[in-house]
């Protein structure tokens, strides 16, 4: 049971309770507190090494720049201290359970995407890595092009997730540790392991086009 007067008090003491929240907030950012997955890259320039002519590539460059505003997106890998290389960008598209008429009842959704990122010298500062999201989607035969939208829009999705996913692999500290050994060993004779005026893609790759449910070719 409450009295009247703690139930004046409630609110006020809802306000006073928020109101530290945010003063706390605004303290640690003054010292330079940073959220957690906003990490600034270590280097001063980079190049990313993805067809910038397709939504992907526009969404990671724009994550870049949100992520670590004061690296440089640069046109030329020999203007750049890092170099982001797309490896390899995969769509598949897969039957996983058919009705009793033998009509697909479920497909699976998937994208592998493999890149590394390496310095201006050919080293590594992440090697080849892939980045595997796979979603599953039910489906009905008798509305194949809403099931087609669908499909774009999971698959849109996946994307955003995937561009989230690379983010926090480049501004992950290893990353930083990496960069800063390696300008701090220079020249020493090591061999590059990658070229770094390897061109980029030049079109839009067809691994990233909305695969057809009554195309075979991309079943598997």
């Amino acid at each position: 049971m409450y009295t009247a007067g703690q139930l004046s008090h409630s609110p006020r003491q809802s306000w006073l309770l928020r109101g530290a929240c945010l003063a706390l907030f605004m303290l640690l950012t003054a010292c330079g507190f940073t959220l957690r997955g906003v990490t600034p890259m270590p280097f001063d320039t980079l190049y990313v090494g993805v067809p910038d002519n397709t939504l992907f590539g526009a969404d990671v460059r724009r994550a870049l720049r949100a992520a670590s505003p004061n690296t440089k997106l640069v046109d030329s890998p020999k203007d750049a201290q890092a170099i982001l290389q797309q490896v390899s960008d995969n769509r598949s598209l897969r039957e996983v359970s058919l009705n009793a008429q033998g009509r697909v009842e479920e497909y699976e959704l998937g994208i592998n995407y493999t890149f590394r990122l390496i310095d201006s010298k050919g080293r590594a500062l992440i090697p080849d890595t892939t980045l595997s999201i796979y979603r599953e989607m039910p489906y009905d035969d008798q509305v194949v092009q809403a099931k087609q939208g669908q499909i774009d829009t999971l698959y849109k999705a996946m994307q955003r997730d995937l561009v989230s996913r690379l983010l926090r692999r480049m501004t992950a500290p290893d990353v930083r540790r990496a960069f800063e050994e390696a300008e701090q060993r220079g020249d020493n004779g090591e061999i590059p392991l990658y070229d770094p005026t390897a061109p980029q893609p030049k079109s839009t790759p067809a691994p990233w086009k909305t695969p057809s449910t009554t195309d075979p070719a991309i079943l598997r």
